[in-house]
């Protein structure tokens, strides 16, 4: 068959202008990142339509989470991380490659008439490596240490998600109740802030009585405006962790339990963040192997088969050993070697370091939390030695045994105890939240280890 070359030229341009895309430019660039990059007004809306909240504590952090960019990212990092295991075992396969050639062969030389020949040529060639210093052993065990430190990122996103979550869950519901108990004062403060003007009036109480009273009344309204301000600061970061705003919040499950409290400070060192830092030791450890290895000669079996042009051209195959060794490169691998080798350094004191640093918050946050439970057994009583004052001074009220003035302060003394009460209780909360996400348990306890496909909003 006889080709023209114009025409091959031709062919052969469409072909390629028809597999790819056009080019990028600068600012084609430019313009598809600034498009990519657009915030649009109904991301939460998508996002809180994904998430649908039950009102129920656990579900909700688990749907939360699900529905987070951060943890759907990681999901899809993992599933990157664990197709790059085959990608690194294919090097050690055997490797089978076929060409083809389609046109004017034109054979010129001193002596020789020009000859040329119109066709096809095609070969098939297999190789195998034999030997190559262990480069492609240590590329697979990377890889599969890389895809083991990818799935414990997912579970470090996880607990990190779960705890932001639930800290902005704790937030808003302890908000809401601290101004319910702001509120309940201060109208108790106004009627009988009433009654001193009252009495006042009828001089049966001196001014400076009411003076005081007024005083008092009007450091609580101070404090409820600080109340409502971080109320929005709350707001809006729950608005961010759940796609809507907080509403009608039940006080959270106390999640930590003494079997879990057991279980952290005996196997503190198998967190999910120093499993990741020891996965990054591993990965650095193959990563100086393969270095060295590449250093090394490469070894490989490699036979094939090829069909000339002419038909008149006889086939050749060809079977044998293959032997490469890169003799000097500007010494390139000998810098890759160190370089490798000081990441490893680095990975392994990172290691050390995040050791130091758990044992250390962990046996800060059991310290706490005893600090915490004990304050809270304090404050209840309290509350309670408040209570009963308050009633008592009630019944004396009448006989002028108590003064308004002293029951408001008895009122206001009270509020300010179950106050500190509220905060107590939810930094508790939040406390057992972190050593909770830290170990690792949090994402368990809320599902987040199961295989079911992250969350993704709908459009």
């Amino acid at each position: 068959m006889k080709f023209e070359p114009k025409l091959l030229f031709a062919l052969s341009a469409v072909a390629l202008t028809a597999c790819g895309s056009s080019q990028y430019s600068k600012e084609t660039v430019k313009s598809e990142a600034l498009a990519l990059a657009q915030v649009t007004p109904d991301v939460a809306i998508e996002r809180s339509g994904a998430i649908k909240l039950s009102g129920a504590f656990e579900n909700d952090l688990s749907r939360a989470v699900r529905a987070w960019p951060e943890y759907i990212a990681a999901q899809s990092a993992a599933a990157e991380a664990r197709e790059m295991i085959a990608v690194s075992e294919a090097a050690r396969k055997p490797q089978l490659q076929a060409n083809s050639n389609l046109g004017k062969l034109t054979e010129t030389g001193a002596g020789i008439a020009t000859k040329s020949t119109d066709g096809a040529s095609a070969s098939v060639t297999m190789s195998q490596i034999v030997y190559d210093g262990g480069a492609s052993l240590a590329a697979i065990n990377g890889a599969q240490a890389a895809a083991y430190g990818a799935e414990i990122e997912t579970q470090v996103v996880a607990n990190t998600a779960a705890h932001d979550a639930g800290a902005a869950w704790i937030d808003a519901q302890t908000i809401e109740a601290r101004q319910r108990s702001l509120a309940a004062v201060m109208s108790k403060a106004d009627e009988m802030l009433g009654q001193i003007d009252t009495l006042v009036a009828s001089g049966m109480v001196d001014k400076s009585a009411s003076t005081s009273a007024d005083i008092a009344v009007r450091n609580l309204e101070l404090e409820q405006a600080q109340l409502d301000a971080s109320q929005h600061e709350i707001a809006a970061r729950y608005i961010k962790q759940f796609g809507s705003p907080p509403k009608n919040l039940g006080q959270p499950p106390k999640l930590l339990t003494q079997a879990d409290l057991a279980k952290i400070q005996k196997d503190w060192a198998t967190s999910p963040s120093l499993l990741q830092s020891a996965a990054g030791v591993l990965s650095a450890k193959q990563a100086l192997l393969a270095a060295q290895g590449r250093e090394k000669p490469t070894i490989g079996l490699s036979s094939g088969i090829t069909s000339p042009m002419s038909r008149t051209d006889q086939s050749s195959v060809a079977v044998g050993f293959e032997v490469s060794w890169i003799i000097g490169d500007g010494g390139r691998r000998k810098a890759d070697t160190a370089a490798k080798a000081a990441r490893l350094e680095a990975a392994q004191q990172a290691l050390e370091g995040l050791k130091l640093q758990g044992k250390s918050q962990l046996d800060t946050a059991v310290s706490q939390r005893e600090a915490l439970l004990k304050s809270l057994t304090m404050l209840s009583a309290q509350n309670t030695a408040a209570s009963k004052e308050i009633e008592i001074l009630w019944s004396q009220l009448a006989t002028g045994q108590t003064t308004v003035r002293q029951l408001i302060d008895a009122e206001v003394s009270a509020y300010r105890t179950a106050d500190r009460q509220i905060t107590a209780k939810a930094e508790l909360a939040k406390l057992e939240l972190k050593m909770l996400a830290t170990s690792g348990l949090l994402a368990k306890k809320l599902g987040l280890n199961d295989k079911q496909a992250p969350l993704k909003a709908t459009k």
